[in-house]
């Protein structure tokens, strides 16, 4: 992944060369198409995805809870506070996304504290809905 890329994204836009590329080292480039499951509720959760283009519906339970679009992010709670994914995203267009797995996502998290901060806002928002 090309860190430079990064910098467009908010989660990482404030970041420093050396963090984006720590984060670029970690981080793959996928593409998902419309209609695909991203992150099933209930299923072992291993990867967290920042989203560049496209959007996605985010369902627990069979009702809709969110919509996700470029620069938001999920699979974080699933890594981070439980082993299950929480919710189902689904893609509603053809996506581009950011994707680290399991490791590579708390090795980021724990070596950049404004990443951290910014994930810890979001889950204990996510977690209170």
């Amino acid at each position: 992944m090309d860190a430079s890329d990064l910098k467009h994204i908010p989660l990482f836009s404030h970041l420093n060369r050396k963090e984006l590329a720590l984060v670029a080292r970690h981080a793959d480039e996928v593409t998902a198409e419309a209609g695909q499951v991203l992150a099933r509720d209930g299923e072992v959760a291993r990867e967290f995805f920042v989203i560049k283009e496209g959007t996605a519906t985010v369902t627990r339970k069979g009702s809709e809870i969110n919509h996700l679009g470029p620069g938001d992010f999920f699979g974080e709670i699933g890594l981070l506070e439980t082993p299950r994914r929480t919710a189902t995203v689904t893609a509603d267009t053809s996506m581009r996304l950011i994707v680290m797995f399991g490791p590579e996502f708390t090795l980021v998290d724990s070596e950049i504290p404004e990443i951290d901060r910014v994930i810890r806002k979001a889950i204990a928002r996510r977690m209170a809905t």
